[in-house]
């Protein structure tokens, strides 16, 4: 077949046409309906389509100007509709009026010509109005978009922005891959279809930056600012080397979209989570379930989780309403001792009406408040091998400074093999709060600092000394502690007759005589209390 070398009339550019009878499916009939003059062109009473590389047409064949003043709204429209990939050369696009990607477009891409928001050579989608720039179609499935950025606003004075840049209510199995997404006035990402794949991509000054449905994939990707950064709003996501922070209300929703939808079986790993900028306590991850459906079966691994800007007071995560919770080898930091009355991290993880929620090989710093709250109708929470540095310090008064607070009288609460730190000196921190020690299952655990409480009860006895190691005499396990008495490790027994062998200064024992518990001291050969007094 011969071709034929033409000058575009948009673009300038020399493009070659191959002579044929058949469309690029190679058995449509070309006729002159689908002569368009950019694909298709009749000459002489002979057809020719245009050669295309990878399948793909350019925005500016159909007429986009890519000036950041002219509507490229139609022809971007009309470079999709043509049914083949969709490339952009550098510009900014101007879109006032939203772009409805068909289903006829499924396995197909939109692809720019780079997304870093510094870059004078990269594609940038925008509007003038405030409107949703793509919107898939029912039946849209397994397409692409790259190498773009999506703004909200056509320059950084602009005061209508952009309500969406991407509404897939319809439209599933979208690949995002190097896109920006930034100041959008509801959402840059809106998702009620699952099998998204997103990577490499960041979103940016959105009210809500993305909202991810079901079986979706986000990978080495960033969101920050706005609201709420990023919502998942169904179950069985993964998410790998993501940021989260800087929200004005949380940096990370995990709860169901509505009553109707399940939300089970999701699993984040290497996971940076920044500061809420809230001056009333709010919290950087939210996992919430409704009235008919909790959030069940979420694991959060290998990550870390940062309050480090001022004037803001943040708990980390909040649970309601959810079930089979994992938080494993989380490294915490909180404000400690740069914190204020305005300024401060109040807990860890606080939960509400959840149960079996395990928290485990974690470093847990600085918290101001009770780093773990197992609140009203919380049961069966598992906390091992936790080293708790500096918690419940500089902020909490009283009860506040128990690094564990149990509120259930039958909380059924494991806590092994964990550390307690305090450096500070206060004697406000102290291990342990709970209900009723016969709902605490209390071994292994490591205790250093001033306070004599190590585990508080207030129905088993009103006397701190009683307190101190109330849940070891029910167990009857021995553990290592130092208390302020004593400022030296031992081994804790207990038991009826006193030892009288191979006696070391500053051992423990609990005598089930006096109730409460003795350490021998060395210098003197004598038996004392934890206030000194020779027992």
């Amino acid at each position: 077949m011969a071709t034929i070398e033409l000058n575009d009339p948009f673009t300038g550019e020399w493009t070659c046409f191959l002579e044929t009878e058949h469309a690029y499916d190679e058995t449509t009939d070309i006729d002159d309906n689908m002569c368009d003059d950019i694909i298709y062109k009749k000459i002489n009473n002979k057809y020719y389509r245009r050669i295309l590389v990878d399948d793909t047409v350019n925005v500016k064949w159909f007429g986009a100007k890519g000036d950041g003043e002219t509507d490229d709204t139609q022809a971007i429209k009309n470079a999709i509709r043509s049914s083949h990939s969709v490339r952009l050369d550098p510009g900014q696009y101007i879109i006032n009026s939203t772009i409805e990607i068909p289903m006829e477009f499924s396995g197909l891409s939109i692809s720019g010509s780079g997304s870093d928001i510094w870059d004078k050579n990269s594609t940038i989608l925008t509007t003038k109005n405030s409107n949703t720039l793509f919107r898939g179609a029912e039946g849209l499935n397994t397409f692409k978009i790259s190498n773009l950025i999506f703004n909200g606003k056509h320059d950084d004075h602009a005061i209508t922005s952009g309500t969406i840049a991407m509404d897939f209510t319809e439209g599933g199995g979208l690949i995002l891959d190097r896109v920006a997404v930034k100041n959008f006035s509801e959402y840059g990402l809106y998702s009620k279809r699952g099998l998204l794949r997103i990577e490499n991509c960041y979103f940016r000054d959105n009210k809500v930056g993305a909202q991810i449905y079901s079986d979706s994939s986000i990978s080495n990707s960033e969101f920050a600012a706005g609201d709420i950064p990023l919502r998942l709003v169904a179950g069985g996501n993964r998410l790998v080397n993501v940021w989260c922070n800087s929200g004005k209300i949380s940096c990370l929703d995990i709860e169901p979209l509505d009553t109707n939808t399940g939300h089970q079986n999701t699993s984040i790993t290497n996971l940076y989570i920044g500061e809420v900028d809230s001056p009333t306590e709010a919290y950087a991850i939210r996992i919430r379930g409704n009235d008919i459906k909790r959030v069940q079966q979420v694991q959060i691994s290998n990550s870390f989780f940062v309050h480090a800007a001022g004037n803001s007071i943040n708990g980390l995560v909040y649970a309601d309403k959810a079930d089979e919770i994992i938080l494993n080898g989380i490294n915490v930091l909180g404000r400690g001792l740069y914190s204020t009355a305005s300024d401060y991290t109040s807990h860890f993880i606080k939960g509400i009406n959840s149960n079996r929620i395990t928290i485990s090989s974690s470093v847990i710093n600085g918290i101001n408040k009770n780093a773990i709250y197992q609140g009203s109708n919380c049961y069966d929470w598992e906390i091992f091998n936790n080293v708790f540095n500096n918690c419940g310090d500089h902020i909490a008064v009283n009860d506040e400074g128990a690094n564990i607070y149990v509120a259930e009288t039958l909380g059924r609460t494991s806590v092994i093999g964990n550390k307690f730190l305090v450096a500070s000196g206060s004697s406000v921190p102290y291990a342990a709060y709970v209900s009723s020690i016969d709902s605490l299952n209390w071994d292994s655990n490591f205790i250093s600092y001033p306070n004599a409480i190590i585990v508080k009860d207030p129905t088993y006895t009103g006397s701190s000394e009683n307190n101190f190691s109330g849940s070891f005499y029910r167990n009857g396990n021995d553990f290592k502690t130092i208390n302020k008495a004593a400022l030296t490790a031992s081994y804790f027994d207990h038991g009826f007759v006193r030892p009288n062998k191979n006696l070391k200064h500053a051992q423990f024992f609990y005598d089930n005589n006096l109730k409460k518990p003795i350490w021998y001291d060395g210098l003197d050969s004598t038996w004392k209390d934890s206030t000194g007094t020779v027992v």
